[in-house]
């Protein structure tokens, strides 16, 4: 697990500080598609921050109700899909309001904020996927074989202004897989490691995480209107390979 060990004799604004610069360091070039996906609610620590300061408030103020919502952290984190954190949030910002306390809710920065490209609903498993519900299901038809070959040929021409240098310079995508075409075969140096934590493994980092899905979801706007919800990656020959970005 990679994580952050913060010494507790700092304040907490110093360790929001230190944490807000690690992330400007580490996803710097991923900023500016950040605009572009959707915001959802407060990044954990975050949010178990801003929920302390309302409880505080509430404290010291009649407040109506008399608690806010409680916030889906930790094992509510998990247990819970994006549209209900989102709508938690959303009851947190209107108990704020309604109890003239809007300024707490207000002063999380725009980086501290939990993005994704898609809002995941439904069921979510034990550990944190999310589960497709029927009454959202839509079939969707795999693509032409001409299609296919479109799309492919959009990723290798453009892959280094997709996915970025650094990662361009060590992957390739090799093919699409599976029933529906919605998998992505990426061939990958295994000497080398993602922003995400592996080729195949992804950290429990949250902001690493969200990497990846900056990841997929630029691969996606570049194939629009297909879409992928996986991508997987082949590290073996990666030197030898026909294919190889190295061999170009």
């Amino acid at each position: 697990m990679v994580s952050t060990v913060f010494d507790l004799n700092i304040s907490h604004q110093a360790q929001a500080t230190f944490k807000k610069n690690i992330f400007y360091s580490e996803a710097r070039e991923y900023q500016k598609p950040l605009k572009n996906m959707i915001k959802v609610c407060p990044k954990p620590m975050q949010w178990a921050s801003i929920y302390k300061n309302l409880i505080a408030y509430a404290k010291l103020n009649k407040c109506t109700p008399s608690h806010p919502p409680n916030p889906l952290i930790l094992a509510g984190w998990n247990y819970s899909n994006d549209i209900d954190k989102q709508n938690r949030w959303s009851k947190t910002i209107e108990w704020a309001k309604n109890n003239n306390c809007h300024e707490i809710v207000c002063s999380i920065s725009e980086d501290d904020y939990y993005y994704v490209d898609e809002m995941t609903r439904g069921e979510v498993m034990p550990l944190g996927g999310s589960m497709k519900s029927t009454w959202s299901f839509k079939p969707k038809n795999r693509p032409s074989s001409k299609d296919l070959e479109q799309y492919i040929s959009i990723l290798l021409r453009n892959w280094s202004e997709i996915v970025g240098n650094d990662i361009a310079r060590y992957t390739k995508p090799l093919e699409f897989t599976g029933k529906k075409a919605r998998r992505l075969l990426v061939l990958a140096d295994v000497d080398h490691s993602p922003p995400w934590g592996g080729w195949n493994v992804l950290a429990k980092n949250e902001e690493q995480r969200r990497r990846f899905t900056i990841f997929r979801a630029d691969i996606n706007k570049a194939i629009s209107p297909h879409k992928v919800d996986h991508v997987d990656f082949k590290t073996d020959n990666f030197l030898t390979s026909n294919t190889s970005p190295m061999n170009k």
